[in-house]
């Protein structure tokens, strides 16, 4: 349903998560003795003298990415629904994964963390990458929903996101540690482009809340209501009466469970 908030603060965590992360790994890097990304992993600075600022900067990004992929979750409606709520599954999977790789390994259980902690991280990245491809297929798609009211994102991103995916093969292939951190790069540069569009995305729709389906009727008889009180204003262009009828063509197709097909207007 196309009824969204306005506060754009999600989408201000996802851009923060990611510049946290590109700016602590560099410095963490840095930080550890003999560290090259040659022939180093992501994960080995975990093991070096800046582990516990390894720790912080994955927990703290991990954790702000959470609600960053449920605003995505929100705005990208009306295009493919089982694509969206997959891509938003696995992608708080990944980041309560991502969030987990960050746990300093307790010595005394240290072949059991070994195990817990080479799980997390490879599904951190094949997570990120999998669920990547598919917020790119929904973005692809974004022009060729009628319905669709949300940012519009630019088609490169989701070719990149593309990319990101057959990156990912790349290093299933080879496990190249250089290749691993091209593709953490690659990542948290998606999501950096990502959020950057959601905010400077000019939201033209009414504040509120989503209606379930349960209150579509509730919702028609509210949104037919107030176009009668625009006509009796003698408004008639105003983009807030557009995105009325919308959602009232909208309502009515959900509840009739008839196809979208027009721009409602």
């Amino acid at each position: 349903m196309g009824i969204k908030s306005e506060s754009k603060m999600e989408a201000l965590f996802g851009l923060g998560g990611a510049l946290f992360m590109a700016i602590m790994l560099p410095i963490i890097a840095s930080l550890t003795p003999g560290y090259s990304p040659l022939t180093n992993t992501v994960s080995e600075l975990g093991e070096g003298q800046a582990k516990s600022l390894f720790s912080i900067s994955f927990v703290v990004t991990g954790s702000l990415m959470i609600p960053f992929y449920i605003y995505l979750e929100r705005e990208l409606v009306d295009i493919k629904d089982s694509i969206r709520r997959l891509a938003t599954g696995i992608s708080i999977l990944t980041n309560v994964c991502i969030a987990l790789v960050g746990i300093i390994p307790d010595e005394t259980y240290i072949e059991a963390f070994i195990i817990f902690h080479g799980f997390v991280a490879v599904f951190s990245f094949a997570g990120s990458s999998f669920y990547i491809v598919l917020y790119s297929i929904l973005m692809y798609y974004v022009p060729k929903s009628k319905m669709y009211e949300g940012p519009k994102f630019k088609k490169y991103l989701a070719y990149y996101g593309f990319f990101i995916g057959l990156f990912l093969i790349i290093l299933l292939v080879t496990l190249n540690p250089l290749i691993e951190w091209i593709l953490t790069i690659l990542i948290l540069i998606w999501i950096i482009i990502t959020a950057i569009q959601c905010i400077l995305y000019k939201f033209f729709k009414i504040p509120g809340m989503y209606y379930k389906k349960a209150q579509f009727p509730e919702a028609l008889k509210l949104f037919e209501d107030a176009v009668e009180i625009l006509d009796k204003l003698d408004i008639k262009d105003e983009p807030i009466k557009k995105t009325l009828k919308k959602n009232i063509k909208y309502i009515k197709n959900k509840i009739e469970k008839k196809p979208i097909n027009s721009n409602g207007d």
